[in-house]
C-alpha cells in the first residue's frame, strides 16, 4: 500500500507517549500522557518492548509506543478495541484522536487503544535520509542514472542509521507485536479495526493467533497476496478512475472551475501539469510544485471524496497560481506535518514495503515498466511505477510475508469498497477468501475505506458486529 487514510493525517492530532515499565502487570503500565489531545478525551500512554527479531528474542529489544481512552461505560464494556490507521507506517498515536468521533458509536463499549507500530514515530524507528520526489518522470539516460543514485543513497543511509531492525519490520514481525499490544490492555481476546495495510496487519494476527481473536474489522485492507509490481500497476489503474469520479463530482456539482465538463476539466489538468513540468510552482512551503508533487497531491485527493469539495478550491487556486493548497496533500505522502516538522512516514512505509513484497528489480527493468505504467493510467502511471526503484538496493526482501489462513479464528468482517483506488474489491475479496473465517461486505461507493460516517448500511453492519456480535450474511452488499 501506499498511504493511509488522507482524511485521517489532515485532522491527526499529536499526542505524547510517556515511559513505563514494560515488566509490570498491565495495569500500571500506563500514566496520563506528557501532551493531551485537543478532543478533551483522558488519553493514557505506555511504552513497551518487543524483540527485535521474534524468532530470536536474545537478539534485543524494541519500543513500541501505545495510547488508549477508558471511553467504554463500564456497565456496556465488552473491552478495548485495537485500531491501526494503515500504511504502512501509519502512526496509531498521531491518528486516534482524530477518529475517536467517528467512532464514537463503539466507545460506550470499548476502550480505544492504538500503537505506533515498529519503525515508526514513537516506537522504535527507522531513519533514513530525507528522499524526494524527482521533479518528472526521468526521460533521459542521465535523468535515469539520478535515479539510480538517488535509490542507492537513500537504501544506504537507511542501512547505516537503521540497518538491524530492516529485516524484521514488515508484515509478520508487526503482527506478532499486536499481541503484546492486546496483553498491555489486559484482554484475553483481541477487538481490532485495522484499515488498509492495518486491515493486512489483523490479517497476519489472525494467522498466528487464531484462538484470540475477538471482532476484527478489517476495512479496506487490501491483499498482502500481490507482488509490488502488479500492486502498484492495479493502483495506478485505481488512481486514474478515482480522478474520473472526482471530476464528475465537481461538474454535477455545477459552477465546477476546472472545467464545464468532465472533459473540459481533464483537459485543464493535463494543461495545467505541463506547465508546472517547464515552471514548477512556487509555494509557500519552501519547496516548489513540480508536475511529480503535483500528481501526488491530486492522487491522494482524490482518493478521499470527504475532500473533493477543498480539493477543488486547491486546484483552482493552482490554476491561478498559488499552489500551497495543492502540496499540503503531496507533503502527506512525504511526511512533512504543517508546521515543517517530518515524520518518518517515506522512510518507514519504504522498509515496510521492500521487506514484504518478494519481487524487487534493476533501475534499468523499472524503466522497461514504464510503458505498461503508463497505458494503466496515463496521469499517475509512471510516477507510481518509480516507487519500485525504493527497493531496488535494499538489503532484504520479502522476509515480511508467510502464507495467509486464519484457520480457527472467530468470524472476520471485511469491508471492501468498489471504487477504493488504493484497495481495489479484487484485493479485498482475495483476503477474504484466504481467511477461513472471512465475511465479505461489499459497499458500492468511491473513496478508500468505508466504515466510520461514510454509508449507514455499512455503519448498521458494522455496529451490529462489533457490539452485538451479529455477524453480517455473506455476500451482503451496501449502496
Amino acid at each position: 500500500m501506499r498511504w493511509f487514510g488522507v482524511m485521517l493525517a489532515v485532522t491527526a492530532l499529536l499526542v505524547g507517549a510517556c515511559a513505563g515499565d514494560p515488566s509490570r502487570e498491565a495495569a500500571s503500565i500506563w500514566s496520563p500522557c506528557q501532551d493531551m489531545a485537543a478532543d478533551g478525551r483522558p488519553w493514557e500512554c505506555a511504552t513497551i518492548s518487543a524483540p527485535r527479531d521474534h524468532r530470536d528474542p536474545a537478539a534485543g529489544t524494541i519500543e513500541l509506543a501505545l495510547i488508549r481512552t477508558r471511553s467504554a461505560d463500564p456497565a456496556k464494556r465488552l473491552g478495548s478495541l485495537v485500531y491501526n490507521p494503515g500504511g504502512p507506517g501509519g502512526s496509531g498515536l498521531e491518528t486516534v484522536a482524530g477518529v475517536a468521533t467517528r467512532f464514537a458509536p463503539l466507545l460506550e463499549h470499548y476502550d480505544l487503544v492504538s500503537w505506533d507500530p515498529r519503525g515508526v514515530g514513537r516506537s522504535s524507528a527507522v531513519v533514513c535520509s530525507d528522499g524526494a520526489l524527482p521533479e518528472r518522470v526521468p526521460r533521459t539516460d542521465a535523468e535515469w542514472t539520478a535515479i539510480d543514485t538517488s535509490s542507492r543513497e537513500f537504501t544506504d543511509s537507511c542501512v547505516a542509521a537503521s540497518g538491524p531492525l530492516l529485516p524484521h519490520i514488515g508484515l509478520f514481525d508487526s503482527a506478532r507485536d499486536i499481541d503484546l499490544v492486546r496483553a498491555a490492555v489486559g484482554d484475553d481476546k483481541l477487538n481490532y479495526l485495522g484499515v488498509s495495510y492495518g486491515g493486512q496487519l489483523g490479517a497476519a494476527y489472525a494467522t498466528l493467533f487464531p484462538e484470540r481473536v475477538g471482532r476484527m474489522l478489517l476495512d479496506a485492507p487490501g491483499t498482502p497476496l500481490r507482488t509490488f509490481r502488479q500492486s502498484l500497476l492495479d493502483q495506478s489503474a485505481g488512481s486514474e478512475a478515482a480522478l474520473r469520479q472526482f471530476l464528475s463530482f465537481c461538474v454535477a456539482e455545477g459552477k465546477c472551475p476546472l472545467g464545464r465538463t468532465e472533459q473540459e476539466a481533464s483537459a485543464q489538468i493535463d494543461a495545467f501539469l505541463a506547465r508546472i513540468e517547464a515552471t514548477p510552482l512556487a509555494t509557500d512551503r519552501g519547496t516548489p510544485l513540480t508536475r511529480s508533487v503535483a500528481t501526488a497531491g491530486l492522487g491522494l485527493g482524490a482518493a478521499a471524496p470527504e475532500i473533493w469539495p477543498h480539493l477543488i478550491n486547491a486546484l483552482a487556486q493552482a490554476f491561478s497560481g498559488n499552489g500551497n493548497e495543492l502540496i499540503g496533500y503531496a507533503d502527506l505522502f512525504a511526511g512533512r506535518r504543517p508546521d515543517g516538522s517530518r515524520s518518518n512516514f517515506a522512510s518507514i512505509n519504504t522498509a515496510a514495503n521492500c521487506a514484504d513484497y518478494p519481487d524487487f528489480y534493476s533501475i534499468e527493468q523499472i524503466r522497461g515498466f514504464m510503458p505498461e505504467f503508463a497505458a494503466a493510467s496515463p496521469r499517475f502511471g509512471e510516477l507510481t511505477g518509480l516507487r519500485l526503484a525504493e527497493c531496488a538496493y535494499w538489503p532484504v526482501h520479502g522476509v515480511g510475508r508467510a502464507p495467509i489462513s486464519g484457520a480457527g479464528a472467530a468470524p472476520i468482517v471485511l469491508i471492501g469498497n468498489i471504487g477504493d483506488p488504493e484497495a481495489p474489491i479484487g484485493w479485498v475479496s482475495e483476503l477474504a477468501q484466504a481467511l477461513a473465517s472471512g465475511v465479505l461486505v461489499t459497499y458500492h461507493g468511491a473513496g478508500h475505506g468505508a466504515y466510520g460516517g461514510v454509508n449507514k448500511c455499512v455503519d448498521r453492519v458494522v455496529h451490529a458486529y462489533m457490539r452485538e456480535g451479529v455477524v453480517p450474511e455473506r455476500g451482503t452488499v451496501c449502496r
